[in-house]
């Protein structure tokens, strides 16, 4: 059975994939992948559903506009999951470049606030994908 792509948006959504690891870097990158949620700059979507392979969760990753991956740190487990499940054409972006270092960060609204500014820059450079 084919499963077509199911959003309730008007055209192909931006989607935002997180590694949501232990450490306080990821913590800030999964707290600004969900400011830009809840503010409708792009829709978060669920990294555990591409590393399963979901039919769905696939189909609606393959039409989204733009797909923006962000790790907390250099094992980079979002981008590769990405990778391994056959998607490239995404930006990625690493909260430890903003200069902050894995399990030495504190977790702060200002922190998560700067991670949350870098992600709309990236998300307002990133091309569409061709498959939208």
């Amino acid at each position: 059975m084919k499963i077509t792509s199911k959003c309730s948006c008007s055209g192909s959504p931006d989607l935002l994939f997180c590694c949501s690891g232990a450490a306080d870097t990821a913590e800030i990158g999964d707290r600004a992948v969900r400011l830009l949620h809840k503010a409708k700059d792009a829709k978060m979507f669920c990294l555990a559903g591409i590393a399963g392979g979901v039919e769905l969760i696939m189909t609606n990753t393959q039409a989204a506009g733009r797909l923006i991956v962000v790790d907390g740190c250099d094992s980079d487990c979002a981008k590769l999951t990405m990778e391994k499940s056959g998607f490239t054409g995404f930006s990625h972006f690493r909260v430890t470049d903003l200069g902050w270092e894995k399990g030495k960060t504190p977790v702060t609204e200002e922190r998560i606030t700067e991670a949350a500014e870098r992600l709309r820059q990236i998300l307002a450079a990133a091309p569409v994908s061709a498959e939208a």
